[in-house]
This record gives C-alpha cells, sequence and structure tokens, in this order.
C-alpha cells in the first residue's frame, strides 16, 4: 500500500486498461491485477509490461500443478526515504514513520515467496528521527505529559518525546493462505478500506500496521448478480510512551469488517459498507463475544438492558458507507464514504438526525490521454471530520476520540483513520502526469485542524471566528526510473495559520527522497 503502481493501477482502471477490483478493499492482488493489463498499451508498459515485480498479493490457490506448485520466490525489494521538515512535524499515509521536525529516515526491505497457496512476506521497516525540538500547544487535560495532544485525552502526540528516534517495524509483513478464492492468514500489513485516496475515515495506512489475523476475499467473487469483496480482521492495539501514564488499561483488541458489492448491471459501481469496534481486553482475555461485534445491532435501542438503559456500551464503534462509480468510456471516477462514530437510538432518530456524529469524504478524478502514450490524472477530495450543527443541541464525541476507550482510535501515537485528525477538514486538489520515464505531479491543500477542539477553546476563550488553526500547502513531486531503479523526490512548503489557535502563524518546508530497487523475475 502506498507503492506509486498502485496509484498508477486506479489510474488505468478508469481507462479501461486494468480491472484490479473495487479499490475498496486493499491490499487486494496487485500481482493479479497487473497480469491483466495491457502490455503495451500504457504509459509504463515498457518498465511493468510482461516483467512485472511480483508484490506478494493474494492468489487463489491452486492444487498440485504448475508454478505455484513449486516454492518460489515472488518478491525481492528494497527502499529508502528521507524527509525532512524544517519547522514542525508533518505527513500522513507513511504507515510506521514518524515525520518530526529534523530528518527522518526509513529503510523498507521485503522477501516474499509462495508454495501453492501459502505465501509469507517479510518486509520489515526500520526507522529513525532526529524529532527535533519545536514549540509545542500548551496540553490542558490533567496528568498529560508535555508531548502530549494539546485538546483532548487521546494518544496522539504532537511529539514523541524529547530525543531522537531508532526503531525497527514489523511493516508490511504476513502469512497468508489463498484458497478457491479465499484467504486467511496473520500480519501487520496496512489496510485501506473505502475508496478515498488521501483520507480513509475507518481505516487508512496513516498508522504503522498493527498485528491481526484476516479472514476475507483473495479476489472479487461472482455471485451471479456482480462480485463481492470482503474482509474480517481481529488484531491488538498498542500506546505510545507519550500518553497518561495514569491509565493502567493499555491493552486493546480491536475487531472490524469491510463488504464491498459492484453489481454486474451497472458496470464501475461499487458499494459497500465498513464497521470497526476498539475495546480493552479485560485480564481472562478477549470474551468470545467480542470477536463478533461486527454483527451487533445497529441502534442504541437494541444495547438497552439492566445494566446500560441508555443503551450506552464500553467499546468505541465507527461505521461507514462508500460508494464508487468509475466510467472508463470518459475515463472518470466519483466516489465517497460517509461515516458515524455513534449509534442512532432508532430508525426515526437516524432519519431525523443523520447529520448526528457524522464524517465524510467526497473526491472524484479525472485521466486524460495525451499524446506520446502518456496519461494526465486529475483529482480533488473534500474530507470533513468536524462535530457540525448537531452538537449545538446534542452532545457528541469527537471522532478517534472516546470517553472509555482513552486512547481513542490510534495504534503507537497515529490515528488509524483519516490523518486530517479529530475534528478535523481537508480540500485537496492535484494532478499526476504518466510518462514512459515516470510521473511528475503538484498540488495544493488547505488543512484545519480539530474545529471540534477550536470551538470548546473559542467559546471558553470570549474569542470569535478569527482563530482557526488552518495549514495551506503547495507542492510538486516526482518519480523517475533509472535502470533498475525508482527514484523519488517531493517539496511542499506549507504556512500554520493560528497554531494553537492563538498563534503563532509558522512556515514549513518538507523535502522527501527516495529510492527504490525492484528484484525483476
Amino acid at each position: 500500500m502506498g507503492d506509486p503502481l498502485e496509484d498508477y493501477l486506479r489510474v488505468l482502471q478508469i481507462t479501461g486498461r486494468a480491472s484490479p477490483g473495487s479499490f475498496t478493499v486493499r491490499p487486494f492482488a496487485l500481482d493479479r491485477a497487473v497480469d491483466g493489463i495491457d502490455g503495451t498499451g500504457h504509459p509504463w508498459s515498457g518498465r511493468f509490461g510482461d516483467a512485472v515485480p511480483r508484490q506478494g498479493g493474494a492468489v487463489a490457490g491452486a492444487a498440485g500443478s504448475g508454478p505455484d506448485a513449486r516454492p518460489r520466490l515472488t518478491r525481492a525489494s528494497a527502499r529508502f526515504r528521507t524527509f525532512l521538515n524544517t519547522g514542525y512535524p508533518a505527513g500522513q499515509n507513511d504507515g510506521a514513520v514518524w515525520q518530526g521536525k529534523g530528518v527522518t529516515g526509513a529503510l523498507d526491505v521485503a522477501l516474499a515467496g509462495r508454495w501453492r497457496g501459502l505465501s509469507v512476506t517479510v518486509a520489515p521497516t526500520f526507522l529513525y528521527a532526529q524529532n527535533s525540538g519545536f514549540e509545542l500547544g500548551p496540553v490542558g487535560v490533567a496528568g498529560m505529559p508535555e508531548y502530549a495532544y494539546p485538546w483532548r485525552r487521546i494518544d496522539y502526540p504532537q511529539r514523541f518525546g524529547p530525543d531522537a528516534l531508532w526503531s525497527a517495524d514489523p511493516g508490511q509483513s504476513e502469512v497468508r493462505l489463498d484458497f478457491r478464492g479465499a484467504t486467511l492468514g496473520f500480519g501487520t500489513r496496512n489496510l485501506w478500506w473505502g475508496p478515498g485516496i488521501r483520507n480513509a475515515i475507518v481505516m487508512s495506512n496513516n498508522a504503522p500496521g498493527f498485528p491481526h489475523a484476516f479472514l476475507g476475499t483473495a479476489t472479487p467473487v461472482d455471485i451471479g448478480i456482480g462480485a463481492i469483496e470482503a474482509q474480517w480482521i481481529w488484531g491488538r492495539l498498542a500506546q505510545s510512551d507519550w500518553f497518561d501514564p495514569a491509565v493502567t488499561d493499555t491493552k486493546r483488541f480491536l475487531t472490524g469488517a469491510v463488504l464491498a458489492y459492484s453489481p454486474d448491471f451497472l458496470t464501475g459501481l461499487s458499494l459497500g459498507v465498513t464497521r470497526a469496534f476498539v475495546a480493552y481486553v479485560p485480564d481472562g482475555g478477549v470474551p468470545l463475544g467480542d470477536y463478533f461485534l461486527v454483527f451487533q445491532g445497529a441502534t442504541k435501542s437494541g444495547l438497552v438492558s439492566p445494566e446500560m438503559p441508555d443503551g450506552t456500551d464500553e467499546t468505541n464503534q465507527l461505521l461507514s458507507l462508500f460508494g464508487r462509480w468509475i466510467l472508463p468510456e470518459s475515463g472518470f471516477e466519483v466516489y465517497f464514504e460517509w461515516a458515524r462514530n455513534d449509534h442512532a437510538w432508532d430508525l426515526t432518530d437516524l432519519v431525523l438526525e443523520p447529520a448526528h456524529s457524522q464524517a465524510y469524504t467526497l473526491g472524484l478524478q479525472k485521466v486524460e490521454e495525451l499524446s506520446g502514450g502518456r496519461l494526465l490524472a486529475f483529482r480533488t477530495e473534500l474530507t470533513h471530520l468536524d462535530a457540525g450543527p448537531p452538537s449545538q443541541v446534542r452532545g457528541r464525541g469527537t471522532y478517534y476520540e472516546h470517553g472509555i476507550i482513552t486512547q481513542g482510535y490510534t495504534h503507537e501515537g497515529q490515528i488509524i483513520g483519516a490523518a486530517v485528525g479529530p475534528g478535523g477538514n481537508a480540500q485537496y486538489l492535484g494532478a499526476d502526469l504518466y510518462a514512459p520515464w515516470g510521473r511528475a505531479g503538484a498540488f495544493v491543500q488547505r488543512r484545519v485542524h480539530d474545529n471540534d477542539a477550536y470551538y470548546d477553546w473559542a467559546i471558553a476563550n470570549g474569542r470569535g471566528f478569527c482563530c482557526h488553526h488552518v495549514s495551506l500547502s503547495t507542492g510538486v513531486s516526482a518519480l523517475l526510473f533509472v535502470d533498475d531503479f525508482d527514484l523519488g523526490a517531493g517539496f511542499t512548503f506549507s504556512r500554520d495559520l493560528n497554531r494553537y489557535f492563538a498563534g503563532p502563524n509558522l512556515s514549513n518546508v518538507t523535502i522527501s527522497l527516495s529510492a527504490a530497487w525492484r528484484r525483476r523475475p
């Protein structure tokens, strides 16, 4: 996930050159998707034509003959990434990486092998972050360390301690067994649910991949009226070292599921649902019923009991509905994800106030075919996670925060869902040119930081509309193919207005460089 080849496949799918499925349940069978591309009809055919690198994706398990009957190495690769932030931490959707102020480096190595339907991938990430000091926001939550998130009780540090960081993460490692279209296994590979490109509300690769077992489809499964893709997971979440030291409940269990349906009578349409629950692990281990929380009723009235007369439970729940429609004849796609982080009391409540505890992502992408076998992709995305008007008359929780699961929807101090974070919003516009030599892109973005906290702060301090914390960013990037290497570079300039609501205004320059090597079959 996050590989330039994956983004490229999405562009090819929009033009009708690839069929990797709905692109809403990832990771998917990347090697099968590449195998389905016209070997000569796209800009990168000279690089990834008949000699495409195998990415270790799922392949439906076969029987005892053919190439899958012999153990074989399917992937060997290495990638080095380095980042420089001059003013304050920045970065998103980079897995285990923490891009603090100063220099950050990451080395990703991967070996993957397969025998019949069994595949094993060892793909750790080795990390260094200079993690230099910068002005911190004043922490207003009692008991939290000075590096904690300033505005609420959530394990989302603004700085990962006072020192430089060295660490090793299991990264995109996994063991999986594929048989007759189904797949099961265990690993720490990042997941991404829904059609978002920049922000996925329930599951993304913004945080490190967490240890989890999984069961699902290896490839889209034909059910006669279309195809379905599904994934069901059970995992453990870890707490960072910069959360409230008085909290003794540190073991959290996460279970979630995603289901996507692509009807055959509306070509290019995919509809789906995701659901995730986080609960503390008691001393006796995870109760059997918690493994099946995804089947819990969707209304709060159904949870009423003598112990919980108001229907409140002790788990943190997120639910989203999503859709994506691609029109290959026009080179166009449109998509959405709509989510809630609180049950409706009943159906009437849902009809009266559907906006209560809602969040959404809306996006579209248009691909133009240019001369010389080039493709130009324009994309825009809007993500909205703040509480909105219902919060004026109804209590609400902020996205990814929870009153009982105090660490919130995080793993190792980073948000598992949308990178815009609690109460955040973002508007993004970008373009990428794909050519035989590689890719070049540019973007602009406006990001609003935790509007929920801002309104609480503004009311408490008698302030008005003056002081929203807003980041304006613009950047360029490039990917160049040189022999067996993919060389990348990026430059982003950001301006923070009203940082921590009261100021100051700060600037940051982010420079990124990368080099990736892929084994040729």
